[in-house]
């Protein structure tokens, strides 16, 4: 513990302070799991979506499995394996990291917003087309609010997720928390290995907590019915 209470460690004057490098970690996390969700949010929502208008063989949600499928295999190839085969193409550059952590989040978003949007009430929708509500009017103000909580109880894994596995970007010289416990290890310094341990966990369980506050507010007086 001494490493985590020596000031020095904390003044923005020292190369590689504890400060500096929780932003870069949390840079690395939040970048990707915003990219996560541009990308995740309307594939989800083409392939949640049943438009009569469309022809069988092409309607959207036909490729809900093909698209979880797809995304279940990307998740589990191994991100120290993923980075290295996209140094030759990125470089030694944040992008190595964020493109991995960008693809670890489309499995688990796919999945929350698509439950989320089944999850509505479809006595809801019934009573927004009475309203003469268009299609853009009930996902807008129906369904999204409606589906808010189960959407952030994604965003609390993947941000978790990604925070965690930022910590390797020190492989590839990109600076954050990882950095210290490569040091320590390095260098054989038990405490900063625990201060890098230590550190990691805490952004992780903050942020956790701090989405986990705002998927309560949204939670409240809102309930969804799944439907079977």
């Amino acid at each position: 513990m001494s490493f985590i209470l020596n000031g020095a460690n904390w003044s923005l004057s020292q190369q590689n302070n504890i400060p500096s490098l929780i932003l870069a970690q949390l840079g690395l996390a939040l970048v990707s799991v915003a990219i996560g969700l541009a990308i995740a949010f309307p594939l989800a929502l083409l392939v949640s979506t049943a438009r009569p208008s469309y022809h069988p063989v092409l309607h959207p949600a036909k490729y809900y499995g093909p698209l979880i499928g797809f995304a279940d295999i990307v998740y589990t190839i191994p991100s120290l394996a993923f980075m290295a085969f996209l140094v030759p193409i990125t470089g030694l550059t944040p992008l190595t990291i964020i493109i991995p952590l960008v693809a670890y989040t489309q499995l688990v978003l796919i999945r929350n917003i698509v439950a989320a949007r089944h999850a509505v009430d479809p006595t809801l929708l019934d009573v927004g087309r009475a309203m003469g509500m268009s299609w853009i009017q009930l996902q807008r103000y129906v369904v999204l609010p409606l589906s808010l909580p189960l959407i952030i109880a994604g965003l609390r894994v993947v941000t978790v997720t990604s925070i965690g596995i930022a910590t390797l970007s020190y492989l590839i010289g990109v600076e954050d928390i990882g950095t210290l416990i490569a040091q320590g290890i390095n260098f054989a310094y038990n405490d900063e290995i625990l201060a890098g341990v230590i550190i990691v966990s805490a952004v992780a369980i903050t942020a956790d907590l701090l989405l986990l506050g705002v998927q309560s507010l949204l939670s409240r007086g809102r309930e969804l019915t799944p439907v079977t």
